[in-house]
């Protein structure tokens, strides 16, 4: 029950979090890098990357593909992994719901703009 709880407040804080909404608005509809996220949403690299890492934990965004850049450096695409997200206060205590996307129901990722 504890790791549940753990799992309910840290949705709770991303559901308030400014920067977690953009990159689920953003991804929403096109997978995106981590870079044109944070172009995209005008958020620092580096907490672009925290930001979607613990998302991605949560189960808020997924990778949908993985592309080789320079070197054999990976580049990762990522979207939005849910179609609503739901707090509700109810006899004293939050909860959070959520509907995942079905694949289906993601648009195609062939075809993904490297530059934005």
């Amino acid at each position: 029950m504890e790791a549940g709880i753990h799992r309910e407040q840290e949705m709770t804080r991303l559901m308030a979090d400014e920067y977690a909404g953009k990159i689920m608005s953003v991804t929403y509809n096109r997978a995106m890098s981590i870079q044109q996220i944070s172009h995209k949403c005008t958020i620092p690299i580096a907490v672009a990357y925290r930001r979607v890492g613990r998302m991605e934990e949560l189960g808020l965004v997924r990778c949908v593909r993985e592309d080789e850049a320079y070197r054999g450096k990976k580049v990762r695409f990522y979207m939005c992994a849910v179609d609503s997200l739901q707090l509700t206060f109810r006899k004293g205590q939050f909860t959070v719901s959520s509907e995942p996307r079905t694949p289906a129901a993601m648009p195609s990722v062939d075809g993904i703009m490297t530059t934005s």
